[in-house]
């Protein structure tokens, strides 16, 4: 008997390297699956796929921004190869990808269709921008047979706003798309701490602030910035660790790292020793789909002090892996920090973090749960 055949699509190869991290390998070591990887993204990206040998890697040069002319290449593409190309399943996610993968699988008649939703560019859009956004939500979910919300509090707000049918719609277990990987992100003794700052050349002495992810407005810097200025202690430093997406956000974090009250590392491969070096990780985004980062530092019992919105409300859990404070009450925020920074006992009050990651985001029960529900529609 021939094995099942599943493809993922996606729209840029990155995706499949951080989204998809370990669990490509998982479903390839622990199914019968034949992968089929469809993505655009860099040469760069593509070969890091290729080397992971978890599937067939096709380059539809799927592009991240809008451009009519590309698109419908892309689409054109997809939609041929789709054609002599039958899929038992077909899994789509990522923006473009969900648009250009819903339309062509359902125009190929693919068996079966699903849609994984990792969050909403338009979360803070208004007016005609958004209706538009909403309309193309709206057509990839009439498209698809399933459609996968990677939070609790992300699928109530489609559901509330009426963009997909409830009976199609569902959360795999407790949220999140790849868990995180606990024996990996784990918490450090003091004497590891130390070490560690020794190596990052930051202050044994410092209450540090970590900031993980894109530097940019959406993910909060400005109102980093705010809270910068409103703290008075000069032992209160702040680490960005994160590419930024434009030029003011540049010159506020170079700012703060001028003015001797923070520090700026453009990428590691080692996030998981940033979160064991620091006091406290700080995730002001304002929108996301689901908030994986938060686990991750929660994994190391580091507490996250973040806005309570849409797919946060999932990530962090309120007096157990952190704080959720009212949108933008930056005020609040900073004197919550100045507190923090003062109270010796400060990280005994979140000691049962890890564990709660453990029960609810250990990476492997995440992954079984995602290929189950993968197995149980071809079956259904």
């Amino acid at each position: 008997m021939a094995n099942k055949k599943i493809c993922f699509i996606v729209t840029d190869a990155s995706s499949f390297n951080v989204l998809f991290r370990g669990q490509l390998e998982y479903i390839r070591d622990d199914s019968d699956f034949d992968i089929t990887l469809i993505c655009g993204g860099s040469e760069e990206e593509l070969n890091i796929l290729r080397k992971r040998q978890v599937g067939k890697v096709l380059d539809v040069k799927f592009q991240r921004r809008p451009h009519l002319f590309n698109d419908a290449r892309s689409l054109i593409y997809l939609t041929r190869f789709l054609l002599f190309n039958r899929f038992d399943i077909v899994v789509y996610s990522t923006p473009k990808a969900l648009l250009l993968g819903s339309i062509a699988s359902f125009a190929t008649l693919q068996n079966k269709k699903i849609a994984v939703v990792h969050g909403r560019v338009y979360e803070n859009f208004i007016g005609l921008k958004r209706y538009i956004f909403r309309s193309l939500d709206k057509l990839s979910f009439s498209a698809s047979d399933n459609i996968l919300f990677v939070s609790n509090s992300l699928f109530q707000n489609y559901i509330e706003e009426k963009i997909v049918d409830k009976k199609l719609a569902t959360v795999v277990e407790n949220g999140s798309f790849n868990g995180v990987n606990v024996d990996v992100f784990k918490p450090v003794n003091l004497e590891q701490k130390f070490n560690l700052r020794k190596e990052f050349n930051i202050p044994l002495d410092s209450f540090l602030i970590c900031i993980v992810g894109r530097v940019c407005t959406d993910k909060g810097i400005k109102d980093i910035q705010e809270i910068v200025e409103t703290l008075a202690s000069d032992n209160i430093k702040f680490l960005f660790v994160g590419s930024f997406e434009d030029e003011s956000s540049k010159n506020i974090v170079n700012n703060i790292v001028s003015n001797g009250q923070g520090y700026h590392m453009p990428y590691t491969s080692n996030v998981h020793q940033v979160f064991q070096l620091s006091d406290l990780h700080l995730f002001l985004s304002y929108r996301e789909g689901f908030g994986n980062v938060a686990i991750e530092a929660a994994s190391c019992n580091l507490p996250t002090f973040a806005y309570d919105v849409v797919g946060i409300k999932d990530s962090v859990c309120d007096s157990v892996s952190g704080k959720r404070f009212k949108f933008r009450n930056n005020t609040a925020i900073a004197d919550s920090i100045n507190n923090a920074a003062n109270d010796p006992d400060f990280s005994l009050k979140y000691s049962s973090a890890r564990e709660w990651v453990i029960r609810k985001f250990e990476q492997k029960k995440v992954w079984k749960s995602y290929l189950s529900f993968y197995l149980n529609n071809i079956r259904g």
